[in-house]
């Protein structure tokens, strides 16, 4: 092999150190060897799955550029495929990717208190219908199968107990979420993950987290693999393209992000917000038709809560959307590059410039936070922002 193909695996290998050392948190004495096998433990859980759905994208991308548009493409030459085709085929693995390296404990964490939440509501709709029930229950009976309202009463109290005892296995659960959170740079307090839960973005929120945080280790286990590969360049520069395709995953991530934003909930709470002005607006003109004052402006503070609350909505979406933005905007010049240097297979001094703008991208993206949502002003509020979130769920 000669001397430039050497230097060009090297350079190669220097690369995929350097991005692997951006993207891993730093080592230091608080990161002990138990931590880091934990961190291989949990990396192997998605490693392969993630590296078999990059490396197939990246082979379409390969493909990509030998096809002609579809408006090059005569309309006879229904077999082949064009450009646009491909780039389907490429999101649908970058997707794969995506759900593979959201593989991690703390989506476990979140589907237990979702469990346990869900059981808490289906306890009170039972607790609802044995309230009703009690009324019309005998006193007593010969019937074994009838209840009475005694009978009511003992189910009705061992139900709020079952309830108590999962709201306590939820606190419970919530701080090992916390803990568990902080592990990938999200410092919450218990009341923020209870708000960051009941946001209509708060599973994207950790799932876009969790997948960043993964994709530092899947940089590592590049770095380990480039450095096996000794002199053979092909394989370094396949590994590099898995990079690539990594950080095209996770300019699709960011781009979904915005766009359900702005596609699905900014419109969403601005017909919750209309609603809300229509409705007060309707109770001032009854008010001066002579109706019940008393009920009307009770009427018209229930609205002008809710309005307040989709406004408090909005500004907590928006100043997601910003971070989002400004990142995905790293994220793409980082791709500029990175193909660039793909395909030519030059890297050079370059590279880290890179690599360091890849490092304030995911940072912008790992470190979000929800400021916006905390605190409540009061529990009106907050009550109606758990109720806006349950509208837009639907």
């Amino acid at each position: 092999m000669g001397k430039n193909t050497r230097k060009r695996t090297t350079m190669i290998g220097m690369a995929l150190v350097t991005l692997s050392a951006i993207f891993a948190p730093p080592v230091g004495a608080f990161q002990t060897e138990e931590m880091l096998e934990k961190e291989r433990r949990d990396t192997s859980r998605f490693f392969e799955q993630a590296h078999e759905s990059l490396s197939e994208a990246l082979d379409m991308f390969d493909e990509k550029g030998e096809l002609k548009e579809s408006k090059d493409i005569a309309f006879y030459d229904f077999l082949s495929r064009s450009q646009e085709a491909q780039q389907t085929r490429i999101e649908g693995y970058l997707d794969a990717a995506s759900d593979a390296l959201g593989i991690s404990s703390i989506s476990d964490q979140r589907q237990i208190v979702a469990g346990l939440r869900q059981k808490i509501s289906a306890a009170q709709r039972e607790l609802t219908i044995y309230e009703r029930k009690k009324i019309s229950a005998p006193e007593s009976t010969y019937n074994p199968l009838a209840v009475t309202r005694e009978g009511y009463e003992e189910k009705i109290a061992a139900k709020k107990e079952q309830i108590v005892e999962f709201e306590s296995q939820i606190a419970d659960e919530k701080q090992k979420l916390v803990e568990q959170l902080e592990g990938i740079g999200l410092k919450l307090d218990a009341e923020q993950i209870d708000i960051l839960l009941e946001s209509i973005t708060g599973d994207e929120f950790i799932r876009v987290s969790i997948i960043f945080d993964n994709a530092k280790n899947f940089a590592l286990e590049l770095e380990e693999l480039t450095e096996k590969t000794g002199e053979d360049l092909d394989a370094a520069k396949r590994y590099y393209g898995v990079y690539l395709m990594l950080l095209k995953t996770v300019d699709r991530l960011q781009n979904k992000f915005i766009d359900n934003v702005d596609d699905e909930y900014y419109p969403k709470l601005d017909a919750f917000a209309q609603k809300a002005m229509i409705n007060i607006e309707e109770a001032e003109r009854a008010i001066k038709a002579g109706g019940d004052a008393e009920i009307l402006n009770n009427n018209i503070a229930s609205n002008q809560v809710t309005y307040d609350a989709v406004m408090l909505y909005k500004q907590g979406l928006a100043h997601q959307k910003h971070q989002m933005m400004n990142a995905n905007l790293e994220c793409r010049r980082n791709i500029l590059t990175a193909v660039n240097t793909y395909r030519t297979v030059a890297l050079s001094k370059d590279v880290a410039s890179l690599m360091a703008t890849s490092r304030r991208a995911f940072d912008a993206i790992t470190n979000l936070t929800v400021p916006d949502l905390k605190p409540f002003e009061n529990l009106k509020v907050k009550e109606a922002f758990l109720e806006i979130t349950r509208d837009l769920r639907k």
